[in-house]
This record gives C-alpha cells, structure tokens and sequence, in this order.
C-alpha cells in the first residue's frame, strides 16, 4: 500500500484467516473530533474514543475495540465528518449507452473534463485524508483512455474500489488488467440497458457478463433501478443473485438527469406489494451475502445510513459525496442529478477547502427543516425510518429543499416494506434518537 495513506495498520496475522476472500488484511482509521472513525477489513465501522488508538494501531478486532466504542455524542447544526468516508468520482460522463432513467446523462463527455492528472490529485488528497471507500463510475468509466491506471492507482492508495459499469467492456482481456482485491465490479441490471445490438435480452447479457467476470476472480454486484416498467421482473433479479451469490443494492426511479423525460418510469401504487416484497428480499439476502464480502462501498454506506437515523439528517456532504467530470463536487448522485446544493469545483480548488466549507448549504438541513412537511404523515413516527427529508429528492419533486422526497408509491412502501421486514426479519428495527436544540444526541 502506498506510504500516503496515511491512517492504517497492518491486520493481526492470527486474525486474517477469519476475514472474507478478496479483502487486504488493513485497519483503516483516522482521527474525528470525536475521538476516532476506524473500517475494518470485515467491513464493520465504529467511533471510538481517543483510547482505542494503541489497539488500532496494532491491527485488533473490532470485537476487541469494543469496550471503546463512543456511548453518545453531541452533534453541532453543521456537523460533517473530517472527510468522506465514501466518494463517488465520475471519471467521465461518455458512455456507449443511452440509458432513458440515466442521472448523469451518459452519452457524451462534458466540456471541461477532469484530467486524468487532476483525478490522482484528489485520490491523493482523499488518501491523506482517510477516505476508506472509492467508486469509480460514469458515464461508462472504463471508456476513459486511462480507466485501468485511474483504478489500480485508487488501490494502490489503500481504498476499497466500486467499479460501476454496463459491462460492455468487460471483456477477458480487461479484466485482466484489474487488481481483485478489495475491488467490487458492479453492473446495471434493470430492464433498461437494451443495446439494440445483440438479440440476447438485457437480463440475458448483464448476467452472462457478471458470471464471466465472477469466474475471472472478483467480487461481483448488480445495481438495479426500480421502474414502473420492470416491476414484475424484480423476483426474477433478486432470486438469480442469490441463486449465483452475486450481491445486489437497488435505488427507486427518480426523475433526474434524462429521467426527467421519461417520468412514465415512476412507479406506480399498484406496484408497491411487488417492490416491497423485493426490497424484503434484498434486505434478507444482503444480510447473508455481505458476510462474504470484507470492507467495501456498501458496507461503509450502510453505516452511514445508520447515522442518518441516529443523527437525524442526511449524510450526504457530511460522510459522502459525488464529483462530477467536470470537477463539480455535489453532496450525492441525487443532487448531482438535480443539480443542487454544489459545493464547489476541483478544478478551481482543492477538495479539503471544500469540504471543509460549513457554509455549503447541505451542513444547514436537518429533519427539523422537515417538521411542517412531514405533520401528520404516517411515516413520520420514529419507528420509521423514512427517506423523505432528502434536499435532493425535494428539489427533484418540488423545486425546493424542504419538501417530501417522496413519490406516493414510495410512501405506500414504506408502510408495506416496514411490516414485511418486522415479519421476516427483526421484530423491532429502531434506533433510539434523544434530541436537543440545536445539537443531537446519538
């Protein structure tokens, strides 16, 4: 691993045989003004007090961390991490696809591209910064004439590196090129990828592509969009993904980017007990896959789901972000979609200044922005754990920041995915929140 990653140990050889295949044996941490953040080879992420430091450095467990883990901590209006933990870097916005719900457009590059020589700066800033997780995407990422050194220089640096793609490229002689470890290869399956140039379906292609590239050696995924129009082929997803142990993450349809013209993709009400018993099955089969799977993106965004609910706001721009090809540095896909809540461009500054930014207008949202909005909606009870008080999706539905994120289908599911999960999976998902003014308490 690169000397400029600065904040990780080397792993207690006794330990590595418990870890999963396809992981580097590191201890990630880096120093908050809490205490600690430290990821896990296995994937797990805590918050430490200042106490745990000797363990980290000597590559323990976290089972053996434990004892050290923070018990609360008291949160300001604008609190954010030091740095991400996760980004998201669009190497470049040409793709050989024109998919219609695509968010950034695919398709053509932008005016003004990042250089190559810019992309290894920010990963190198990233690095001394202690970002643990990187994903490489497009447009169709592997299109950039230097996609490969682009890849095994984010690795080289220590992160754990998503590779987002339609797959069209990769192809045996690629592959090839790749490092494995730590290295996740994630392709769209989702009804709406058609080439036009082949008579295999999509579902045909995609899964032919993920088989070759698993057998190839690599940790494998399928991103799937939820859409009006494959609704009926969910269960057909999800049971092939557990049927050849590939892991799959979905995201609901949002009319952003060229989705913005073709809304007839949005789900409808009757659609919510098909996408609900999907997303179910998601849940169950993530619970079981990930346990093969050491630290990677999904893992880190799970944690940071969790700090949404516990601190009460969106971690984007305060835990994770989203870049551009054209360098501007957006608080997730969402508002790079809609083209909201910008902090700033990589090409004019450097990455840290703005993050460091507590003026970036996203360090200023709260579910309290929330409060007459979500007055009297049934999924506003704690116990829910509702996505709706999204700046980004407001702005994408309303115009405005501090609407419902919601479509109505979205909400019908909520109600619906809440009782199938505590049916089939835990009969009692809450997180005890306790808020003051101004600050919380998790």
């Amino acid at each position: 691993m690169d000397s400029r990653y600065q904040n990780f140990a080397a792993y207690r050889p006794d330990l590595i045989p418990s870890l999963p295949g396809k992981c580097r044996p590191f201890v990630r941490y880096r120093q908050e003004a809490f205490g600690y953040l430290a990821a896990f080879p296995n994937g797990q992420v805590g918050m430490y007090q200042n106490s745990v430091l000797p363990h980290l450095k000597a590559g323990q467990s976290y089972a053996h961390c434990r004892p050290h883990l923070l018990t609360e901590i008291h949160l300001p209006l604008n609190f954010h991490f030091s740095a991400p933990l996760l980004g998201w870097i669009e190497i470049t916005r040409k793709c050989n696809l024109r998919c219609p719900h695509c968010f950034v457009e695919g398709g053509p590059v932008r005016r003004n591209e990042i250089s190559t020589e810019r992309i290894k700066e920010l990963l190198l800033e990233w690095a001394a910064a202690g970002v643990f997780s990187v994903v490489i995407t497009g447009g169709e990422p592997s299109l950039h004439p230097d996609f490969v050194e682009i890849v095994h220089f984010a690795h080289g640096l220590g992160f754990t590196v998503g590779i987002a793609t339609n797959g069209l490229t990769m192809k045996k002689e690629l592959l090839e090129r790749l490092p494995q470890d730590d290295v996740i290869i994630s392709m769209s399956l989702d009804g709406a990828h058609a080439t036009g140039k082949t008579d295999q379906s999509e579902f045909e292609r995609v899964t032919q592509r993920l088989l070759e590239i698993k057998a190839a050696g690599f940790n494998t995924s399928i991103m799937t969009t939820t859409t009006r129009e494959n609704a009926r082929d969910l269960q057909g997803i999800i049971q092939w993904a557990i049927n050849h142990e590939v892991s799959l993450r979905s995201v609901p349809f949002v009319p952003m980017g060229r989705g913005a013209q073709n809304r007839q993709m949005q789900n409808a009400t009757e659609d919510v007990e098909l996408a609900a018993r999907f997303w179910v099955a998601e849940e169950e089969w993530e619970r079981i896959k990930d346990q093969d799977l050491g630290l990677c993106t999904g893992k880190v965004y799970n944690f940071l789901l969790t700090m949404v609910f516990a601190s009460r706001r969106c971690m984007s721009g305060r835990g994770l972000c989203y870049i551009d090809s054209s360098g501007d540095v957006y608080p997730c896909t969402t508002c790079s979609g809609g083209r909201t809540l910008m902090g700033g461009n990589i090409q004019m500054r450097d990455f840290m200044d703005i993050w460091e930014d507590n003026d970036w207008g996203i360090r200023q949202i709260t579910w309290d922005n929330f409060r007459d909005t979500c007055e009297g909606c049934p999924i506003s009870d704690e116990k829910f754990f509702c996505t709706g008080r999204c700046p980004g999706s407001s702005s994408v539905h309303h115009g405005r920041l501090d609407g419902c994120g919601m479509s109505p289908f979205q909400l019908e599911s909520v109600l619906r995915r809440e009782e199938l999960f505590r049916q089939q999976i835990k009969p009692e998902p809450r997180v005890v929140i306790r808020p003051e003014p101004q600050t919380e308490t998790v």
